[in-house]
């Protein structure tokens, strides 16, 4: 029996007829709704937004080869028509997702994580599979109404898209920007594993890269290991992802050899870090900077750690709720106030802004703000920001909590902001 599609009526009578398809990468027959075009224009603006929050890493050879990579992988994809895109965004925040359109992102903090080439092909591959199989654009078509899609199908190549479907863009971009984060569906996310095995395989790529990826996020996650919450949350579980891509590969006898191990690791060197000169000393409860000239200290049921690359230290308590870093910032040519460099920082982390005022710690002069934002692994949190600027450089004191737990940790987190000192 042929399979049948019913659209709306008001696709019937409009400009342009989107009808059912057959999927390029699934080959299941579904609705189209959105143009090529639309769906280019709705990733267009996605990628402005995201842009707006986080900085791109600023090492060109990073991009270059991760493009290059992507580049590899998206030719011989489902869609190799698609112009592709590929942007390594500098936060520690481990991640990695696409965008309808074909813009693929990953963070600094996943590729701190990946150890070789084919890890990395894994990774771009199961995003280059979302985009493949057009999850992106039935997740817009299942979220939005028939009145706006039947505007963003009249963006098509044979007509000019006017202000009223521009403004449709800006605003399902919108859409998707706060659905991404919650995820694919658990079918659609094993889907994409399918399809990036599917792909490395036909780039040259060891598949066994795959196996070897989860496996290794499988020990974190059973570790608890910080930083991965996000990945966790936004991804089936491991040892279902694990068990279908063997069914599709075969399991691996012995080890497999890993690819362009010493490209890789050259590549991973030129991500930005603190140097370990400036890292500073943990003793205790106490943290020690020489070259920075600071120290601070934290409660007894805090703990101080090195657990992000770009900042001096971080520190959390046992349970995991409460948090914080301590970060050195370079001064941008427009920032001249403690309050311009919080407020710098803030829109570069994407957090909202509550409320703030100049204050006098041990620190000196400067600014304390609060905030709602993610922390590095992903995790909504009520932040205190205190920044402030000494010998020409910023400096940001940032802790946290979950917001329904943030009353047990004000005590805590004012002592470490008044703990900070400086000569």
């Amino acid at each position: 029996m042929k399979k049948i599609c019913f659209c709306s009526i008001a696709f019937i009578s409009g400009a342009l007829l989107f009808g059912c398809i057959r999927n390029p990468a699934t080959h299941k027959v579904h609705a189209r709704l959105l143009s090529a075009e639309a769906e280019r224009a709705i990733g267009v603006s996605t990628k402005k937004k995201i842009l707006e929050e986080y900085h791109v890493v600023k090492s060109t050879a990073v991009c270059a080869y991760v493009e290059r990579v992507g580049q590899k992988l998206a030719a011989v994809s489902d869609r190799p028509t698609v112009d592709y895109n590929f942007t390594v965004l500098d936060s520690d925040l481990i991640n990695a997702f696409a965008v309808p359109g074909g813009f693929v992102f990953v963070t600094r903090g996943l590729l701190e994580h990946v150890d070789d080439e084919a890890e990395l092909a894994m990774v771009l591959g199961h995003e280059i599979g979302h985009v493949a199989a057009l999850h992106g654009v039935q997740m817009i078509q299942k979220e939005m109404g028939t009145n706006a899609l039947t505007v963003l199908g009249t963006i098509g190549a044979a007509l000019v898209a006017g202000p009223e479907a521009m403004l449709m863009v800006a605003n399902t971009a919108d859409l998707f920007t706060s659905l991404y984060m919650l995820g694919y569906s658990r079918d659609r996310e094993l889907e994409a594993d399918a399809l990036g095995v599917r792909y490395i395989l036909r780039a040259g790529y060891d598949p066994q890269a795959s196996v070897r990826f989860l496996k290794e996020l499988q020990k974190e996650d059973n570790e608890n290991t910080k930083g991965w919450d996000l990945y966790f949350r936004t991804h089936p579980p491991i040892q279902e992802r694990i068990d279908i891509i063997e069914s599709m590969i075969g399991k691996s006898k012995e080890d497999t050899t890993k690819a362009h191990v010493k490209e890789f690791q050259e590549i991973k060197a030129l991500l930005p870090k603190i140097p370990l000169n400036e890292q500073g000393l943990i003793k205790g409860q106490t943290y020690q900077n020489p070259a920075h000239g600071l120290t601070f200290s934290i409660p007894e049921n805090w703990k101080l750690e090195h657990d992000y690359s770009q900042a001096l230290v971080s520190f959390r308590t046992a349970d995991g709720d409460g948090e914080g870093q301590l970060l050195a910032v370079e001064l941008s040519s427009n920032t001249f106030t403690d309050e311009d460099l919080a407020a710098h920082f803030a829109k570069d982390a994407g957090y909202q802004f509550d409320s703030g005022r100049e204050v006098l710690y041990q620190a000196g002069y400067g600014f304390l703000g609060r905030f709602l934002g993610q922390s590095a692994g992903g995790k909504v949190l009520d932040l205190r920001l205190f920044a402030t600027i000494r010998r020409g450089r910023g400096y940001i004191l940032l802790c946290g909590a979950p917001p329904e737990k943030s009353d047990n940790y004000v005590l805590d987190i004012e002592k470490i902001l008044r703990a900070l000192k400086f000569g």
